[in-house]
């Protein structure tokens, strides 16, 4: 246990005002702050949730937040980092997406493309991180990192970061990375551009340009840190292009010790459990059948799998048709579903609002169905069929059983 005496602490106590009445350690959940002289609180368990600041009746307990945006020159910082996310023993395909797209992006200002491997045991993708564009692979291994604590991995990530000063930070949106991306810009004090579905470098500036949609998906948001290093963006998988692996590149690989002090002692791993989803992955599928809101029976969204299964595709929706109960939420397309890049995306009764079509942009081939002329699918879509579902359901299958 560490009782705070570091007067770099956040929460810090002003003795001189304090008349030890005890009122802050009964209102601490964590059982952080314990009382002597005057109360002390142990910077292990303590979560700064600000409890204690609210509940003193003289106003001893202060969170001073320290200016720490400036941990590193700006001009100092260099270099364009990715997360290569290693889960169940395979690496995420986002991975050597992002690596693609660092490449492109250090094209536009030379500087170094390099990928951080953190896990259990995770030394072995190293040489495939290289093969997709890196030219420099950080692995921290150690069996104390083979579950992912969002904590450890932070204070990893953090500490790279502190010694090395990237100018850029890329992170997959995947369920992990999402929590991850967002504890280590607070921990760096640095800003961070979620779900990022385009990234473009200021050849002058060095400033990324980070794309997303925003308001609703009602409009593209452009947004540019240009005061915190690293510049942070999280990026939504499938909507980034991989390289084609170069496995005649030999480049470096840095080793990073992890010290078993290190691990926060708060959080630790009871059990891991395993949940079945049937189906197709979305990333895995080259031809995706979306249903939407013009599929109104539950017999046509039916008779839309048999289809599916005879021509080996997989049957995902918009946010109506999850509504409607004709998809489940995990196959759910769109800005707060998933992003696809399919083959061939076959759009049956989508309207094709921006939230939809900004997630098919990766699709090589899309093909609608819609009785609305003006549908906005339509200004996306490679072929488009203006009739009723219900009408061009029939004869679209026929058609496809021959080409497919």
């Amino acid at each position: 246990m560490k009782m705070n005496k570091d007067k770099d602490f956040i929460l810090q106590l002003q003795a001189g005002q304090c008349v030890s009445c005890g009122i802050c350690a009964e209102s601490c959940a964590y059982g952080a702050i314990r009382m002597g002289d005057f109360p002390e609180v142990d910077e292990e368990n303590c979560r700064l949730c600000g409890a204690c600041v609210q509940a003193c009746p003289v106003g001893a307990w202060v969170m001073q937040r320290q200016d720490e945006r400036q941990e590193q020159p700006v001009d100092d910082s260099n270099g364009i980092w990715v997360w290569a996310e290693v889960m169940d023993g395979a690496l995420a395909p986002v991975s050597r997406e992002l690596l693609g797209k660092a490449v492109a992006l250090a094209a536009c200002r030379p500087q170094p493309v390099e990928a951080v491997l953190i896990g259990g045991e995770v030394a072995a993708w190293a040489d495939e991180l290289i093969a997709a564009g890196a030219d420099r692979v950080h692995v921290v291994e150690s069996p104390l990192l083979s579950d992912f604590v969002e904590e450890n991995y932070t204070e990893v990530w953090a500490g790279l970061v502190r010694k090395q000063h990237p100018s850029v930070l890329l992170i997959g949106a995947t369920p992990c990375g999402r929590g991850l991306s967002a504890r280590l810009a607070a921990v760096l004090h640095t800003g961070l551009t979620a779900d990022c579905t385009e990234l473009e470098m200021d050849t002058d500036s060095g400033l990324l340009r980070q794309i997303r949609p925003a308001f609703g998906g009602n409009l593209m948001a452009t947004i540019v840190n240009p005061v915190c290093r690293p510049q942070m963006a999280s990026v939504r998988p499938g909507v980034m292009k991989a390289r084609q692996k170069d496995t005649s590149r030999r480049r470096e690989i840095v080793y990073h010790a992890y010290e078993a002090g290190r691990a926060d002692s708060r959080v630790r791993v009871l059990e891991t459990v395993a949940e079945e989803v049937g189906g197709t992955s979305l990333n895995d599928s080259s031809i995706i059948i979306g249903i939407g809101r013009g599929v109104k029976t539950r017999r046509c969204a039916d008779e839309i799998r048999e289809w599916a299964e005879r021509i080996g595709a997989t049957v995902a929706g918009s946010r109506a048709a999850v509504e409607a109960g004709l998809v489940d939420a995990s196959v759910q397309v769109g800005q707060t579903g998933h992003t696809i890049a399919p083959d061939l995306y076959i759009a049956i009764g989508i309207s094709g609002q921006i939230q939809h079509t900004a997630a098919i942009t990766g699709a090589r081939c899309v093909i609608a169905v819609n009785p609305d002329r003006t549908a906005p699918i339509f200004n996306v879509a490679d072929y488009g069929w203006a009739i009723p579902v219900e009408e061009a359901l029939p004869q679209f299958m026929n058609i496809l059983n021959r080409c497919v």
